[in-house]
Formats: C-alpha cells, sequence, structure tokens
C-alpha cells in the first residue's frame, strides 16, 4: 500500500554565495533543491544521473526567482521569505505550491541503519517451485538470516507489501527487510525474506494475480523454510508488512503449522474501508479540513463501489456529484477535478485492486488459533491504527494489538505520516518496532 516517487533535485546559481535551500513535493514524493550563484542555474537528478541539466531562462528580479528548463517542460516561480523560498513549481500538467528551507548543502539520501558486508548474521539462499491455483509455474527466491554458529532458531517468514517487492522491500533506498533480519539475527531469531513473483530472482504470472494467489506463494516459502536445518519448526511463523499484514494470518487460518502471526500495518478493516480511510488520512495529513477529507473519502467510496465495466463518464458523474458547490480551491485541495476520473477508472479496474477492496479479514481472522502480535504506527496514513487493530482485536480476541506512537506506514519516526516524507526520513525502521517484535517472539511458549 505504499506509491514510489521518482526522486529528483534542483540546483539554481544566483548569489555570489552559494546557498542551498531543500522542499519536497507532496504529490509526487520529489525532493527538489535550490543551489544559488549569481552565475549558474542547473537542474539536477542525482538518483538518476551526475549530469546537470541547465536552465533555459532564470531571473531573480527583487525577491522573485523564476526559473525554466525547456528541455524537461520545467518552471517555477518562487518569492523569498524568512528561511528560503516558498511558490510552485510546475511540469507538464503538474503543478504545486511548494516551500524551500534553507540547508547546509544538495541533500543526500542517508541509511544509516542499513547492514553492510561483512554481516554480522549468516545467510543462505530458499527456493520454492510450485504451480499455484491458477496453474502458473512459479519460482521463488529469498535469503534465510540466522545467526553465526551451530543450532536451530525461532524464524519468521516475512512477506512484503503491496505492488512487487524485492526481498529487502525497497523503497526509495530504504531496505527495511533487511534492516529487521539483521536486528533479528543479533536476538537469535531466524527470518526468511524473499522476491515477490516477477521480481529480481522470482517468477510468476502477475496479470490475474491478487492478495489470494501471493498468499499462496507465502505459503510456499513457508513450507520451504520449515525443512532447513536452521529453523526450529516448532517456533516458525508467519509476518508480514501492509499487504503481506493481511496475508500472513490468511496463511496461519489454514495451516496449523504457523506457529505465530506477526501483523505489521496489517488490516483489520475490509480493503474497501481502508481506501478510504487512506484516502481522508492523507490529506488530513496534509492540513486539509476535516470537511473536505470526509469528502474526499465520500467520493472515493463511491467510485470504488462503483461496477467494473463503468464509463469514464459514470466516474465523472460521481466527482461532480461530490464536488457541487466547493470552491475551486477546495475542489483542488483533495484532487477531484472532473479530469481525474479516467486516471482513477484505470486504477480502479487493475484486478488486483478490485480483490482488495473485496477483502475481509473476518474471512480468515477468526480462523487464526496461534498468537497473533499487531502493531500500527500511530501516524500511519495508508493503514490507519485505530480502527484497524480495533477490528483486529474484535476479530481474533486473543491477539495482542499495539500502537506505536509517532511511527508512519513504514514504521520510521514522522512528523506527519505523509508517504511524501518516507524518503526523506533518514531512519529506515525504529529501532522500538524491531525490539517489540523481537521480544514477542522470544517471549512465546510453545
Amino acid at each position: 500500500m505504499r506509491k514510489i516517487a521518482m526522486v529528483m533535485m534542483l540546483c539554481v546559481g544566483l548569489t555570489a554565495h552559494a546557498q542551498w535551500f531543500t522542499g519536497m513535493s507532496q504529490k509526487t514524493g520529489l525532493v527538489l533543491c535550490l543551489h544559488l550563484t549569481d552565475s549558474m542555474a542547473e537542474l539536477y537528478s542525482p538518483l538518476q544521473s551526475q549530469e546537470a541539466i541547465p536552465a533555459s531562462t532564470w531571473s531573480l528580479r527583487g525577491d522573485t526567482l523564476r526559473m525554466e528548463c525547456k528541455s524537461i517542460g520545467f518552471k517555477t516561480v518562487l518569492a523569498r521569505h524568512s528561511d528560503g523560498w516558498q511558490g510552485y513549481w510546475k511540469q507538464g500538467i503538474m503543478k504545486e505550491d511548494i516551500s524551500f528551507a534553507a540547508a547546509d548543502t544538495l541533500f543526500q539520501l542517508r541509511r544509516p541503519q542499513t547492514p553492510v558486508a561483512p554481516y554480522r548474521f549468516a545467510e543462505e539462499t530458499v527456493t520454492a517451485d510450485y504451480a499455484d491455483s491458477q496453474g502458473n509455474t512459479v519460482h521463488l527466491e529469498g535469503t534465510l538470516t540466522y545467526p553465526k554458529g551451530g543450532g536451530r532458531y525461532p524464524c519468521v517468514v516475512m512477506v512484503s507489501g503491496s505492488g512487487q517487492q524485492n526481498r529487502d522491500e525497497e523503497i526509495m533506498q530504504h531496505k527495511p527487510f533487511l534492516a529487521l533480519a539483521d536486528y533479528m539475527a543479533s536476538r537469535g531469531i531466524a527470518m526468511l525474506r524473499y522476491d515477490d513473483r516477477g521480481v529480481g530472482a522470482s517468477t510468476g504470472a502477475l496479470d490475474s494475480a491478487g492478495t489470494r494467489l501471493f498468499a499462496e506463494d507465502a505459503e510456499a516459502m513457508f513450507r520451504a523454510v520449515r525443512k532447513n536445518k536452521h529453523v526450529d519448526a516448532r517456533r516458525l511463523g508467519m509476518g508480514g508488512h501492509s499487504e503481506g499484514g493481511a496475508i500472513a494470518p490468511m496463511v496461519a487460518a489454514h495451516n496449523k503449522d504457523v506457529r505465530f502471526v506477526v501483523m505489521l500495518a496489517g488490516q483489520g478493516c475490509s480493503g474497501l474501508d481502508v481506501m478510504v480511510q487512506q484516502n481522508e488520512a492523507l490529506f488530513r495529513s496534509r492540513g486539509v479540513s476535516e470537511r473536505l477529507c470526509r469528502k474526499r473519502g465520500e467520493c472515493m467510496r463511491r467510485l470504488m463501489q462503483l461496477p467494473k465495466g463503468s464509463t469514464v463518464k459514470d466516474y465523472q458523474r460521481v466527482i461532480l456529484d461530490i464536488t457541487e458547490g466547493l470552491a475551486k480551491a477546495e475542489v483542488d485541495s483533495i484532487e477531484l477535478k472532473k479530469g481525474m476520473a479516467y486516471a482513477l477508472k484505470q486504477q480502479l479496474d487493475i484486478h488486483w485492486m478490485r480483490e482488495f477492496l473485496a477483502l475481509d479479514p473476518a474471512e480468515y481472522l477468526p480462523e487464526v488459533e496461534c498468537p497473533v502480535l499487531a502493531l500500527n504506527g500511530t501516524k500511519d496514513c495508508q493503514v490507519v491504527a485505530e480502527p484497524n487493530l480495533a477490528r483486529v482485536k474484535e476479530l481474533c480476541s486473543a491477539a495482542e494489538c499495539r500502537s506505536m506512537e509517532g511511527l508512519n506506514h513504514l514504521f520510521q519516526h514522522s512528523a506527519t505520516g505523509d508517504a511524501a516524507e518516507y524518503m526523506l526520513i533518514e531512519e529506515t525502521f525504529a529501532p522500538e518496532a524491531m525490539k517489540a517484535v523481537a521480544d514477542w517472539i522470544l517471549g512465546l511458549t510453545f
């Protein structure tokens, strides 16, 4: 449940003494960095290339800065304020307000929690080859990490969130599953993480794949690692993040060899309710009024309830009905222009989305008999903590449910919880969240 944004940075030269300013696009996750000298204007995308993109034109008149890079259709107009610049940037049809704050240097991604070789854990490859329920041949490959030394260890099989992820669940150069595996090994716990089908070393059809088929993949990897000499099968469980937090209990509901379940930002509410909650929470985190956030949620609920095969005009009618009487600025603030209908229809007609919207944990959580730990961050805007933890507890009374204060959907310490912050945050995985998981697993009795 999450969206991966392309990263770009802007460098503009306008004063004799070079200065840096950094801004963030809430819509796209773009990092924009102003570098000011009085002889040069350049645009950089350093995560993609070290080559500069020169400004076609730029000017500083009074307290107003203007810049254009025709080669990529980029424009910005900014006014100086006490600690930087404020204004807008535009590229193609996209336009957005933005502010830049003073910085020491060009923004760089730092990921201090990412383990580097030589690792403090041992590891080996685990594979699974099987035919899924649709008759597709699937090959899955992952990495089992465990403490150095002999013996068998408690183990958790981790399932990634929505969208095809590699075994590290890598997003914006964060590698949360690698960081977690390193920590688990330091606590005497083994962990299996694997590439989703269609990613890295794993293969398998994706056109008609949804959460239930991904649960079959997870169970195949569970069966494969269960036979490993470093794994204590009596203490082998399933865990997952986001969509993976739904998949783990799905597997445990019918496979009684699963001895425990860890749900990290896993849903307790139906997919439809989760998406409505997500839409409201994301706009709320951006300072939009409660009334307008509820308008956004109401609109998305009605759009998501339209039957497959509905036309763009059907989507437009819903949008126009919900936004009737709103001022243009209000419509813009919740991104519900009539022209959004086509893009929303394309998104909601995807097979995975249709299956996810219909998914209800009431179908599987009551059948889970093993211990369950459910963790959600209080700043999570993608799987909102309060309603989802409450319903996990309602459906599975034995589950231990905890809110992690100040953590977002990725279990990072966060100011707002908006997905646009994920990239800017250096922390990959809050230590207290990893500790909570390890302490709970080690405290289980079998």
